[in-house]
């Protein structure tokens, strides 16, 4: 690649302005093996064609992971795909490459992945980084794929899994079956994607690095276009280079093919270099620069004040909450930090209610069970203030645990609910805070 497009790849990176793009192409370890030159794909393809031939299927006749899986979906269900799959990503013995460790030292602060494994996540945790996994569930409706924050610090980058998440079966993109509807809920909106990612992806001046796409599969030069398209990638004003060592591999002619089909419209560069070889060389060129990586600014102007409100029970989780709001830049008020020796309880809570801007109220079974206390007043009190809103969140119930609708407080049902599960801590609560940001900036804007 010439030295003008590492110059620019090295300049976006290292000003915050670079988003990779991660195929499912990347290289993995074996535990206690070095690198095996495959990929997770290439291990989940082979696992579901041992199963097929175990099953009396002869003659499986597809090289990509979606053909075989179609195959297998067709031969089973689709929950059974999904399903195996997933149970696969727990059990497997492959470990990230030294491809994941090097990306993880790399200033990005968001990754687009359609990988469905946690290797990235696990190079970040070595490399001393706190990741916030996201993931889009083209089964699922909006509330299933919540809005999230980006803080742009690259020591806890957002990885967004766009074919789903080992974890969560159903949310899986593997078929060919699978990968058109992907593409039809992707260009209808339906569920639509997050305007939290949308929005990231269309600031101005925003490159991207696309590794690991194996576009010697159709299938994925398809499925990569329509997202360059559909997104509007190439409306940022910055430049892309797509790694593709797998050029090499084939006639001249196809691959001038494939660069036009991809440069079309679009400004991408080719980059025909073995993956390790180009992240090597993207290392050494960065630390080259200095490293001198422009870290974010903390919010300008005011700050939202929040109050909490929680039963006894649960005070545990109402310091993580007060603590993750702290970081995040508000001002929450907390009774257990907020009262004072000599206080009139009853006068400083109440003043502290109507002086806040929003009101977060842990929804668990303790607080569900608890008929008589002074939280109970606070959700009173709360519920009063919330009439002089309209059109605007106030009162926001978190509901921790899975509650069955004769289980929730009927008086909080009318407003807006939102998750805060132990499960996906990390996931919700960045649903939580962009959701707050969104709408205090509706309100200077009134």
């Amino acid at each position: 690649m010439k030295d003008r497009y590492w110059n620019n790849l090295v300049t976006s990176m290292s000003s915050g302005q670079c988003i990779l793009v991660l195929g499912p192409e990347i290289p993995v370890n074996k535990s206690g093996e070095n690198n095996i030159g495959s990929s997770y794909t290439d291990a989940l393809k082979e696992q579901l064609m041992a199963e097929l031939e175990d099953d009396g299927h002869r003659g499986v006749a597809a090289t990509s992971l979606a053909g075989v899986a179609q195959q297998y979906e067709d031969r089973f269900e689709a929950g059974m795909l999904r399903t195996q799959s997933s149970e696969f990503y727990k059990s497997s013995q492959l470990e990230p490459s030294d491809e994941h460790r090097k990306i993880a030292s790399f200033p990005f602060s968001l990754v687009l992945s359609t990988c469905h494994d946690p290797l990235l996540e696990m190079a970040y945790r070595s490399a001393g980084k706190s990741p916030i996994v996201n993931r889009y569930n083209l089964r699922g409706d909006r509330l299933e794929n919540p809005e999230f924050v980006v803080s742009r610090a690259i020591d806890s980058p957002v990885i967004y899994h766009l074919f789903g998440y080992y974890q969560e079966p159903q949310s899986l993109v593997l078929s060919e079956n699978d990968l058109l509807d992907f593409l039809i809920a992707v260009i209808s909106g339906n569920p639509p994607l997050p305007n939290s990612l949308k929005k990231e992806l269309l600031r101005n001046g925003t490159s991207f690095l696309f590794v690991g796409f194996g576009i010697r599969h159709w299938y994925l030069r398809v499925i990569l276009k329509a997202l360059i398209r559909v997104l509007s990638i190439t409306k940022t004003g910055g430049s892309s280079v797509l790694v593709e060592p797998l050029l090499q591999g084939v006639s001249e002619l196809e691959m001038q093919q494939t660069i036009l089909f991809y440069q079309r419209g679009t400004r991408i560069e080719i980059c025909a270099e073995d993956i390790n070889l180009f992240v090597t060389e993207l290392d050494r060129r960065l630390k080259a620069s200095g490293n001198n990586f422009i870290q974010p600014s903390a919010p300008i102007g005011p700050r939202p004040r929040i109050f909490v409100s929680y039963a006894s029970e649960d005070q545990g989780l109402a310091a993580k909450l007060f603590s993750s709001l702290q970081q995040a830049n508000f001002e929450p008020w907390l009774d257990k930090d907020g009262l004072r020796g000599g206080c009139d309880w009853n006068q400083t809570i109440e003043e502290q209610l109507r002086e806040s801007h929003y009101v977060l109220v842990l929804q668990t079974p303790a607080l569900v069970a608890k008929t008589e206390g002074y939280v109970n007043k606070e959700i009173a009190i709360a519920r009063d203030q919330a009439l002089r809103y309209r059109g605007l969140s106030f009162l926001i119930p978190l509901v921790v645990d899975s509650l069955s609708p004769d289980e929730k407080i009927k008086e909080l049902e009318p407003y807006q609910q939102m998750p805060l599960r132990a499960s996906s801590y990390d996931q919700d609560f960045a649903g939580l805070v962009s959701t707050l940001r969104r709408d205090f900036q509706r309100r200077q804007r009134l």
